[in-house]
C-alpha cells in the first residue's frame, strides 16, 4: 500500500471508529445489513448466528450493530466502507447518507463505488437505464486516486470597496457581506445562488473542503484569495477581540455541543467549549484555566484500587467531585446525547442528565453514590420505556458510562 493510501485509509478508520454510534443509530434493523456483511464474508457464519441470538436477550438492534462494528474495526479496509455505503444499504437505510457525506468531506481523494450514490444521483442512474455506464462488478473495491481540486478562479473586475462581494470556493458561488463578516466568521454572512445563508466555515464545507480555520485560503474574490486580499491591504483586516470571550479567528467550535460562537479556549488541551457546556461551568476570569478533561489528566497515576461499594460511600471531597464531573462531561462529549435529532424521544428521556449536571455543579451530592445511583435511573427509566426503537444510544451510552466509571474510580 503506497503512503498516500495509507494515509487515506488511517483517516477512514479514525472516522469509522468515531461514528460507530451514530452508524448503528442510522441501521435500525439487521435485514438486510447483517446479511449483505455475512454474503461478502466480511463476518463469519458464527458472528451472524450470534448477533441474532443476542437480539433474543435483552440487547437492541443498535447494540447488536454497534458490536458488529467493532469487530469489523479489527481488520478495517476502504471495502468495508464500499459496502456500508453500497446501494441496497443506503437503500434500506437512508439515514447512512449523512455519515457518507462526512465521509467524502473529510477525505476528498476518496473515491467510492458510484452505486452508493445511485440514489441520491438522478443522472447517473438515467445513464445506466440508458446502458452508457459499465459498473462491472457491482461489489468493487474503493479506489482511491490522488486528484488535484481544479478551481476555475478567473480575474475579473470587482469593486473591493462595495460592501457585497462576489466569491467562489471550488465549485460554488456565492456574494460575500462585508458587514456581516466583520461581525465575526461565524457570523453567516455569504449567500449562494440556491438562497442558502453559511459563514466562512460552512462555505468552505459545502464546496467539499475539510472542516478548517484556513478559509481564507480557500475562498476566492475577483481571482485571489481573501487571504492575499487582507494581506495587500485591498480588504479591511478582520476585527480581533482579545481576551478569553471572543469570536475565535479559527471559528472552532465546541467540544459537547458542536457550535460555535462566545467560546472560551483551555490553556492546557486547547478545546474550545461554551460557557455553560463545560461542567462545572467555565471559570471565565481565571487564567490559565485548564478544563475538566486536562485536570484529570494532571491528577492520574498509581491509585489504589478499591471495591466498588467503598467507592460509593465515600464522601463527596474535591477528588471525587473532580472525578464525577469527568465522568458527566465524557458522556455528553460522546457525540451521543448532542447529536440526536430534535424530535427524538431518546432525547426527551436522556437529556434528565441535564438536572444532574445542575446539581452536581451546585454540589448537591454527599456522595459519590448519590451522583452515580442518579444516572443510573436516568438510563434504566429509559431502557424501561421502550418507546425507543429497541433503546437508541442509551444502553451503548450506559456501557461506556461504566467502564468510564471503572477506569476512573479503579474500581477492582
Amino acid at each position: 500500500m503506497s503512503t498516500e493510501n495509507k494515509r487515506i485509509c488511517d483517516i477512514a478508520l479514525s472516522l469509522f471508529k468515531k461514528y460507530k454510534v451514530e452508524i448503528s443509530d442510522a441501521i435500525n434493523t439487521t435485514f438486510p445489513f447483517l446479511e449483505y456483511l455475512r454474503d461478502h464474508e466480511f463476518i463469519t457464519s458464527e458472528m451472524y448466528k450470534h448477533s441474532h441470538q443476542s437480539l433474543t436477550k435483552r440487547h437492541g438492534v443498535q447494540e447488536v450493530i454497534y458490536d458488529v462494528l467493532t469487530e469489523l474495526e479489527k481488520t478495517f479496509d476502504l471495502s468495508i466502507l464500499e459496502a456500508l455505503f453500497s446501494k441496497v444499504i443506503m437503500k434500506k437505510y437512508p439515514d447512512l447518507y449523512n455519515i457518507y457525506k462526512i465521509f467524502k468531506t473529510a477525505i476528498p481523494d476518496l473515491e467510492l463505488s458510484p452505486e452508493c450514490e445511485m440514489e441520491r444521483r438522478p443522472d447517473v442512474q438515467l445513464s445506466l437505464e440508458q446502458g452508457t455506464v459499465d459498473l462491472g462488478n457491482s461489489f468493487t473495491l474503493a479506489k482511491i486516486k490522488r486528484k488535484r481540486r481544479k478551481r476555475k478562479h478567473e480575474e475579473e473586475n470587482v469593486d473591493f470597496s462595495s460592501d457585497v462581494l462576489p466569491v467562489t470556493c471550488g465549485d460554488i458561488k456565492g456574494i460575500l457581506y462585508m458587514k456581516r463578516l466583520e461581525q465575526g466568521t461565524t457570523m453567516k454572512c455569504i449567500k449562494t445562488q440556491d438562497g442558502n445563508w453559511f459563514n466562512p466555515i460552512e462555505f468552505q464545507v459545502t464546496a467539499g473542503y475539510q472542516r478548517s480555520g484556513d478559509w481564507k485560503r480557500k475562498v476566492y474574490c475577483g481571482g485571489k484569495t481573501l487571504r492575499n486580499l487582507i494581506k495587500k491591504g485591498i480588504l479591511p483586516t478582520l476585527p480581533r477581540v482579545y481576551g478569553r470571550r471572543r469570536e475565535w479567528e479559527n471559528s472552532e467550535l465546541c467540544d459537547i455541543c458542536l457550535y460555535g460562537a462566545n467560546l472560551f479556549r483551555c490553556d492546557t488541551c486547547l478545546r474550545y467549549f461554551h460557557e455553560d457546556c463545560h461542567i462545572p461551568p467555565v471559570e471565565t476570569e481565571r487564567s490559565p484555566w485548564s478544563c475538566t478533561f486536562c485536570r484529570m489528566s494532571e491528577t492520574s497515576g498509581s491509585r489504589q484500587c478499591l471495591r466498588e461499594p467503598e467507592v460509593l460511600e465515600r464522601q463527596m471531597g474535591p477528588e471525587e467531585q473532580l472525578k464525577c464531573e469527568f465522568l458527566l462531561l465524557k458522556t455528553y462529549s460522546e457525540r451521543g446525547i448532542e447529536m440526536m435529532p430534535h424530535n427524538s424521544r431518546c432525547m426527551n428521556d436522556l437529556r434528565k442528565l441535564k438536572e444532574i449536571k445542575t446539581k452536581l455543579c451546585e454540589r448537591g451530592y454527599p456522595k459519590v453514590g448519590g451522583f452515580m445511583q442518579a444516572v443510573h435511573h436516568v438510563f434504566q427509566d429509559h431502557l424501561a420505556s421502550r418507546r425507543c426503537n429497541d433503546f437508541c444510544l442509551g444502553i451503548i451510552l450506559e456501557k461506556k458510562f461504566e467502564q468510564n466509571f471503572k477506569n476512573v474510580f479503579a474500581v477492582q
